[in-house]
């Protein structure tokens, strides 16, 4: 079994004001930086063989704190991008219910088929992750790898490894800087595998 660390990228500013960002290009902020951090300390001893994040570059930023206590690089890895939101990205919900009335609504009842305009589906999101896992299993095997990636792509995993329906993909709280662990070795695809979770958002290392 391969064993993941998925980490959660740390806060920016429009994590702090409540809008959409998808897969808008936004930086950490200085509290996101200090989350990082955080967790760069208590991972430091934690054997990690390889490390990837989404390229976006608050997840690159987070990664390269957490990377260099051990020395490694930090491969970019555009399959564990956030969900895209499209024409949505960079606004509140409240605001998406007033400038397309009905389009929300319309996504939360069926997000795996739907999408935002320029966006993409729940479907397509756990796909790719997935098959990103997979890849990264049979390359990594027996190893210890940290991916630091957004809250959709986490909880797409975790949603597929239990089988969840839909309605309960936001059930999962992922918070900034946050660090989930799972093990899988890679063999089948992981909605038939054997996976299991071991943590899940574990932020212990922020309050301490």
């Amino acid at each position: 079994m391969s064993r993941f660390y998925l980490v959660r990228h740390g806060e920016t500013l429009w994590n702090k004001e409540y809008k959409y960002q998808g897969q808008s290009d936004i930086p950490l902020s200085d509290t996101g930086r200090f989350q990082a951090a955080r967790l760069s300390e208590r991972l430091k001893e934690q054997k990690i063989d390889a490390i990837y994040a989404s390229d976006l570059q608050r997840a690159m930023e987070t990664a390269g704190i957490i990377a260099a206590p051990h020395g490694l690089k930090v491969f970019p890895a555009r399959e564990m991008r956030e969900l895209s939101f499209g024409i949505w990205e960079g606004c509140t919900f409240d605001e998406i219910t007033q400038k397309w009335p009905g389009e929300m609504e319309r996504w939360r009842q069926d997000p795996y088929n739907e999408r935002p305009e320029g966006g993409e589906t729940l479907s397509e999101l756990c796909d790719r992750v997935s098959k990103f896992l997979k890849t990264a299993a049979n390359s990594h095997p027996g190893e210890s790898i940290l991916i630091v990636t957004h809250a959709g792509p986490i909880r797409a995993l975790l949603s597929i490894i239990l089988n969840l329906h839909y309605d309960l993909f936001w059930k999962f709280k992922i918070s900034n800087a946050s660090l989930t662990v799972v093990e899988y070795d890679g063999q089948k695809d992981l909605a038939q595998s054997d996976a299991y979770i071991v943590t899940v958002n574990d932020t212990f290392h922020l309050y301490v």
